[in-house]
């Protein structure tokens, strides 16, 4: 499992101006993509440099803890700097919403690209315009989510030291079979093949048993139909001898 972030790690001031720039955005309009740095490059008039891979201390968080909007729990992978020091606390994942209009998720403020399509905008939103149908795809706090539902079951994923067990199983059996098969890959296959060998050894059992069975009964058949020997002489019970039926004498004419 991924070590989590502590929140007593997050700048608070820097998260604070990170919600107030995307507050800002509603009354700015949209800016040119930014260009990709990864082998550098001219930014405002400064060239930028990759940096050089360094070896970084073992043991630092790799994801935060954060809520979907629905209530689903979900880890936020952190990117860190080159130095392994400052990391960004999940702020590419923070900042994208979600759409209640259309159910567009993932994308970045201020408006929804669906909705706000100049060829044929939203009727229902006024082309994205209504902020109240506009809300973060995740969240801080589990009080904070705005339509928690109940996600989890009983059923506990076949891997011991997973997180989806207890109060955080699954609704049915396919469920689970899907986060195996997404999430423990490896592990799931040599479950199944687990799975498959003790069925096949069960069946072999019941084979081995219902051969002894049969042989039982064949051989139980077969004593049966033995003649007695002369030792022991068959009995044969006699005949009691039935009585005449005195009939009525015959009626003259």
């Amino acid at each position: 499992m991924p070590n989590v972030l502590d929140e007593t790690d997050v700048d608070v001031m820097t998260e604070s101006i990170d919600s107030a720039i995307d507050e800002e955005s509603w009354h700015v309009g949209p800016t040119d993509g930014t260009p990709d740095l990864s082998n550098g490059g001219m930014v405002n008039g400064v060239r930028v440099r990759p940096s050089r891979d360094k070896t970084v201390r073992r043991g630092r968080a790799a994801a935060r803890r954060a809520w979907m909007w629905n209530g689903t729990e979900s880890l936020l992978p952190l990117a860190w700097d080159a130095d392994g020091r400052v990391h960004d606390g999940a702020r590419r994942y923070l900042r994208k919403r979600y759409c209640l209009c259309c159910a567009t998720g993932g994308f970045q403020p201020p408006k929804c690209p669906r909705c706000s399509n100049i060829e044929q905008p939203c009727t229902r939103c006024g082309g994205s315009t209504d902020r109240k149908k506009i809300i973060p795809c995740f969240y801080l706090r589990l009080e904070d989510v705005p339509f928690p539902t109940n996600v989890y079951g009983s059923i506990p994923c076949f891997l011991p030291f997973c997180q989806r067990r207890g109060s955080m199983g699954f609704k049915s059996d396919e469920e689970m079979r899907l986060h195996a098969r997404s999430r423990h890959r490896t592990e799931y296959q040599a479950h199944m093949d687990s799975v498959a060998a003790n069925k096949v050894d069960e069946v072999t059992e019941l084979r081995s048993r219902l051969d002894a069975l049969m042989s039982s009964m064949a051989m139980k058949n077969v004593q049966d139909q033995t003649p007695p020997t002369a030792e022991a002489p068959l009995y044969v019970p006699e005949k009691k001898p039935q009585a005449q039926r005195r009939g009525r004498p015959a009626r003259r004419t």
